[in-house]
């Protein structure tokens, strides 16, 4: 494959609480259509795409549903990279979910990052309000 990339899915979605499964299963869908098997779960992908979303349609766009969460996934030859963006003022990610703090307060609230992190290595933009997420891609 070399350095080649192919874009496997790219869509703008209206902020909607009940959109986020529909989102997930056409992005699976298109993985599973380009024949890649990644290196964790169908349910672990799931769950870190479902708080990234989560993350972008609650934090970023404030549930604002004028605004639109952009969806990326794009395959290298050893990653695939799911990039979403929201429309809000970014945030300051530095340390987000990789504390000591974050695996001892496991609330409903404030845990995504930290999952997000132990399934893939997340990457942001330097505002804040574009997340790239990298899979491993089994062989």
């Amino acid at each position: 494959m070399g350095n080649d990339v192919l874009e496997i899915h790219n869509a703008s979605y209206p902020t909607q609480q009940g959109s986020r499964n529909q989102i997930i299963e056409e992005i699976i869908g298109g993985i599973r259509k380009n024949g890649i098997t990644l290196a964790l779960s169908r349910d672990e992908f799931y769950l870190v795409i479902d708080e990234t979303l989560t993350n972008a349609m609650e934090h970023g766009n404030g549930w604002d549903p004028a605004k639109n969460v952009l969806v990326k996934v794009i395959r290298s030859e050893n990653f695939l990279d799911v990039i979403i963006q929201d429309e809000g003022k970014g945030f300051q990610y530095e340390d987000a979910g990789s504390s000591e703090k974050s695996i001892k307060n496991l609330q409903p609230r404030g845990r995504g990052i930290y999952i997000i992190r132990q399934f893939c290595v997340p990457s942001w933009n330097k505002k804040g309000n574009v997340i790239n997420l990298r899979f491993t891609i089994s062989r």
